[in-house]
């Protein structure tokens, strides 16, 4: 069965979205690199290979399926500086909220037209959009409660940095 033109339109769009996230989160990257906090640097920088695989995930569907895939730009980060950590993993969550309700139209579409086969794409990326949310959320909770006490930031910051690839 081929791709439905409007959900393939959504899969090539979700393609370029999750290029952007990775764009997001290198610079979110980049921002810490520039600053004392080095393990959320280099949460922010796992985070962006993350999304760029996620892109690669969809880029290999569309050829398994016989699809045309469709160049696009990528668009500039809205920021390239934040005013905390907080302010940026607040940004990082919202950002994940808004590919959960990306993939989830897609996952609706699909399933609308029969498409199974991308509706169990995107049901693996909606279980991994759940833990998306959820690590960027930790984050800004543990943020909000360090407040302005550089000791617990710092902590937070050590909790980053334990990520690995």
């Amino acid at each position: 069965m081929k791709i439905p033109q409007d959900v393939l339109k959504l899969l090539n769009e979700q393609f370029y979205n999750e290029l952007y996230a990775a764009h997001i989160y290198f610079g979110m990257s980049a921002y810490f690199k520039r600053s004392p906090y080095q393990g959320f640097a280099s949460w922010m920088s796992i985070q962006a290979k993350e999304e760029m695989s996620h892109a690669m995930k969809i880029y290999n569907f569309l050829n398994e399926r016989d699809a045309p895939f469709e160049t696009a730009p990528i668009p500039k980060p809205e920021k390239d500086s934040y005013d905390s950590p907080l302010d940026a993993f607040k940004a990082a969550y919202a950002h994940e909220q808004l590919v959960t309700s990306q993939i989830t139209k897609i996952f609706e579409l699909a399933n609308e037209k029969k498409d199974y086969a991308t509706a169990d794409l995107m049901n693996w990326f909606i279980n991994e959009q759940v833990e998306e949310e959820h690590n960027t959320y930790q984050f800004v909770k543990g943020l909000e409660f360090a407040g302005n006490d550089q000791t617990l930031i710092f902590g937070v910051n050590s909790w980053a940095a334990k990520r690995s690839e």
